[in-house]
């Protein structure tokens, strides 16, 4: 299959990814906030504070601007009649292919994130795991849900 047949993920997928980030965010300033809090009420050593606001701070443009958009731009799927192809991966890329024969399970779900900005995320279940398009609007995913639905029933027939 050629680049152009792959399909990207919804460009929404990028916004919810930095509010993933800004909450991600936010938790880890808790943890220095409880950090901070033992090191003056049990006098822990300072530097396990300082390492730890240090990591929060160096991974705030990561998780806030380069992981969402690196994510949008890496990932792509491809369905066909035989089989579904995934490409994905910021550092070590993977591609996947899924026999349209294998596929067991269906699932579309969708968190308080996606929601708010429509995406859901398609899981394909086979025997030897799960696999994830995650970003997809509403309506792409259920329709990618009876295309797979339509092929796999194919394959029923068939056998």
């Amino acid at each position: 299959m050629s680049n152009d047949q792959f399909k990207r993920l919804d460009p929404k997928m990028v916004a919810a990814k930095k509010q993933e980030g800004v909450i991600t965010l936010f938790v880890y300033g808790l943890i220095c906030l409880a950090l901070l809090y033992c090191t003056f009420q049990w006098d822990w050593p300072m530097w396990i504070f300082v390492v730890a606001i240090s990591l929060t701070i160096a991974s705030a443009p990561f998780d806030i601007y380069f992981v969402p958009r690196w994510t949008y731009q890496r990932w792509r799927y491809c369905i066909s009649e035989t089989s579904i192809q995934i490409e994905k991966g910021i550092f070590f890329k993977r591609k996947i292919l899924i026999p349209m024969g294998k596929i067991q399970h269906v699932d579309a779900k969708q968190g308080p994130i996606l929601k708010k900005y429509g995406l859901s995320t398609v899981i394909l279940s086979t025997a030897a795991g799960s696999h994830e398009i995650p970003g997809l609007a509403e309506e792409t995913a259920d329709s990618i849900r009876k295309e797979i639905e339509k092929h796999v029933r194919l394959d029923d027939e068939q056998v």
